[in-house]
């Protein structure tokens, strides 16, 4: 008896607190490129939609259509077909189930991922959010791009192939927890090519693994600022320069790359501490530079793609940031801030569900569950 109350009332807290958070996420709908959805007869059937809550085939459809409002959540479901690129004109939040699923352990209840060539968040979609999407070339040059045209956009938690592109004369950018491939040599960060281009103000680049250049800087406009530059893991092109920008805080950053050099705040290293280096003499002199002659010592010698970024607990290289957590894309005071592996949303994911297969009467049929939450 004291079991069934104990389970009643977890059942109750639980549609509570989820209650809660629907009421200020707003409505979810959903995405699924294999849907049906036709706008007219079809809205999705085949994967549970409704007229009323369709499941829409792409992200430009849900966009469009105008029950669909601002501070909505697009939930985008993983699949074997590539997305068709995105126009974001009103603010949502765009959640895809991550990258890197048949490598990682407990992140998904299957292998797919939400893979899409490119991404546009023009006018109407200040303040929205991508989170979890593989962002990658699907047969163009101006795919693997994130373009960003309008302030107080976030990326976060993506693998981004190319980079994220801001326009002239923006503010607020903040590209958290991502991972950036080297699949193609460019910077993370690159601007429009404009004569008369002038960077965005109040870029956070933090807690990213980043397997390319960061170098924020032109010709034709001088070097830009990055407001932030924390806890990144940068592994890009082996004895090259890999860094080059302006910013109010580099701290906790690991540069892995053999041979890698940077050039911040135009040589001056103001405003750079607690950085872990490959190379001896890179930010020498600067509060808590930790040379690592060998970066074998530091990481962990076995994972997955991304996994491979964490750093040996016991390791005397592993040495604690400026906020007394560890440093890297893993570290950081605040786990929410943190790396997540495969760039899962901070919502719970069903990893694995099983059954019976057989319904008996007076029990029903038996379904067990498996989940985690993510920070």
């Amino acid at each position: 008896m004291k079991t069934k109350l104990l389970l009643s009332n977890m059942a109750v807290l639980y549609t509570a607190l989820l209650l809660t958070s629907l009421t200020y996420a707003q409505t979810i709908w959903r995405v699924n490129n294999q849907s049906n959805y036709d706008g007219t007869t079809n809205f999705g059937e085949n994967y549970g939609g409704t007229p009323s809550f369709p499941v829409f085939s792409e992200i430009n459809e849900a966009v469009a259509y105008p029950n669909v409002n601002d501070g909505d959540i697009l939930h985008i479901e993983g699949s074997t077909i590539v997305y068709a690129d995105a126009t974001i004109t009103k603010e949502l939040v765009i959640i895809g189930p991550g990258y890197f699923l048949t490598e990682n352990p407990k992140v998904s209840n299957n292998t797919y991922d939400a893979k899409i060539g490119r991404v546009t968040f023009d006018s109407g979609s200040e303040s929205s959010q991508l989170i979890g999407m593989n962002v990658l070339h699907d047969g163009s040059n101006v795919d693997g791009i994130v373009y960003v045209n309008v302030n107080d956009i976030s990326i976060k938690r993506c693998r981004i192939e190319r980079y994220v592109r801001p326009n002239t004369l923006l503010i607020d950018l903040y590209i958290l927890q991502n991972f950036f491939p080297n699949t193609y040599n460019t910077s993370a960060i690159a601007d429009t090519g404009s004569s008369s281009y002038i960077p965005p103000q109040e870029i956070i680049f933090n807690n990213n693994i980043c397997q390319k250049k960061l170098l924020w800087t032109d010709n034709a406009w001088g070097t830009g600022t990055i407001m932030e530059c924390n806890n990144n893991v940068f592994d890009g092109p082996a004895n090259e320069l890999n860094l080059e920008f302006n910013t109010g805080s580099f701290q906790n950053n690991i540069l892995k790359a053999a041979g890698i050099t940077a050039n911040i705040n135009s040589g001056t290293n103001n405003n750079v501490q607690y950085n872990t280096v490959s190379t001896s003499g890179v930010f020498d002199g600067t509060t808590g530079n930790i040379w690592v002659p060998s970066m074998a010592l530091l990481f962990v010698e076995e994972g997955t793609t991304d996994g491979l970024y964490q750093l040996q607990s016991g390791s005397s290289y592993n040495q604690a940031g400026s906020d007394g957590a560890e440093r890297g894309a893993y570290g950081g005071v605040v786990e929410i801030n943190r790396y997540n592996l495969s760039g899962l949303g901070a919502i719970p994911v069903a990893y694995d569900v099983t059954t019976t297969g057989v319904s008996e009467p007076g029990t029903g049929l038996s379904v067990t569950v498996k989940a985690r939450t993510n920070n």
